[in-house]
């Protein structure tokens, strides 16, 4: 049976809708039934959403030719969910990781990037030459200040040791000239 189902891509999709009629209203336009409807053929919207459920239920294949058109998918539904009007970090709400989508996030972002997810401590050995719990807590830092994004590792149940980061990102990190305190 799978995890997730259209219900919901429905759910997603009507608090989407409804978050535009708000912005709808505070820039001044008035809602009208052909605004409220023009969600209701298959947006890139739902079909992003269809295309994440249907990794996170292991319907696809880890293949070259898949993970890109997935990245850009989880894009742009974290951009739709998560952005704001001032391009400004984000940090996720208290329990998100516990949410349906944030279970659906974790598991795509894990299928797209398994190879590239990193405990903390392999990150402040990574970027900071060794493990030592100041180096953890300058990775912790990076996180906290949106310089690294994290997810959880599903198969780690200990909030204080599940927290994966992307390789990448930390070796971006390392490069800085000035590393964060």
């Amino acid at each position: 049976m799978a995890l997730f189902t259209d219900a919901l891509v429905q759910e997603i999709t009507s608090l989407v809708r409804q978050r535009y009629q708000e912005l709808g209203i505070a820039l001044g336009e008035q809602p009208t039934q052909e605004n409220s409807n023009q969600l209701d053929g298959q947006s890139t919207l739902q079909s992003d959403l269809k295309l994440l459920i249907g990794v996170a239920n292991g319907e696809y294949r880890r293949e070259d030719t898949t993970v890109l058109p997935v990245e850009l998918a989880l894009r742009r539904l974290m951009g739709v969910l998560l952005g704001n009007a001032l391009h400004s970090h984000v940090t996720y709400p208290d329990g998100f990781w516990q949410t349906d989508i944030g279970i659906l996030f974790s598991r795509v972002r894990w299928w797209i990037s398994v190879d590239d997810l990193i405990t903390i401590s392999n990150a402040a050995a990574l970027a900071f030459g060794e493990n030592t719990q100041a180096n953890r807590m300058r990775i912790a830092r990076a996180i906290d200040n949106g310089l690294l994004e994290w997810v959880p590792d599903p198969a780690t149940f200990n909030p204080q040791q599940n927290k994966r980061v992307l390789r990448p990102q930390v070796e971006r990190l390392r490069n800085l000239s000035r590393l964060p305190e």
